[in-house]
């Protein structure tokens, strides 16, 4: 195994003295592809050996992942200028729907009263009706999204008075 790391580093130090972008070497089941220039996180490597010689790239490209992913998942914004009272959040991206079908009633509308469980609205995703449930018993104070709308996951669509 030692003799492997030896040659794997050496052809790196030879690619590199040339000047080299990119190399490949294919030798029976065994695959070797090497990038210079790039992150370590963006070298495929199709060997447990390979993987283990840049070790100290990636943990830079693991805690760079954690800052990123706090930054996006923010759905704060969202909730800016939302009514008070309990909100019920999009659990996932798609179509809002009010009601079942077009030419039918809307499950919830304004002023109504509702039991945990009760459905609350639809959102489509993949060609898939999701139901989304009341989460308690109350009021609907405020509808936030109109059928049709697309909502995002995280996304408050229905405002409640909770009922204690």
């Amino acid at each position: 195994m030692q003799d492997i790391k030896q040659t794997v580093i050496e052809l790196m130090d030879a690619a590199a003295a040339r000047g080299l972008a990119e190399f490949e070497l294919e030798v029976d089941d065994f695959k070797l592809k090497l990038k210079m220039g790039g992150s370590a996180a963006a070298v495929p490597a199709s060997v447990p050996v390979v993987a283990a010689v840049p070790v100290a790239a990636a943990p830079a490209a693991v805690s760079a992942a954690p800052a990123a992913a706090s930054t996006v998942s923010a759905p704060a914004p969202a909730a800016q200028g939302v009514p008070e009272g309990r909100t019920v959040e999009a659990p996932l991206v798609g179509i809002f729907y009010a009601a079942p079908a077009p030419e039918e009633p809307p499950f919830i509308e304004v002023g109504q009263t509702v039991k945990k469980g009760d459905t609350l609205f639809i959102i489509e995703a993949m060609k898939t009706m999701n139901e989304i449930a009341a989460p308690c018993d109350g009021r609907i104070s405020h509808i936030l999204a109109q059928s049709g709308d697309m909502v995002e996951y995280g996304q408050v669509v229905v405002v409640m008075e909770e009922e204690s």
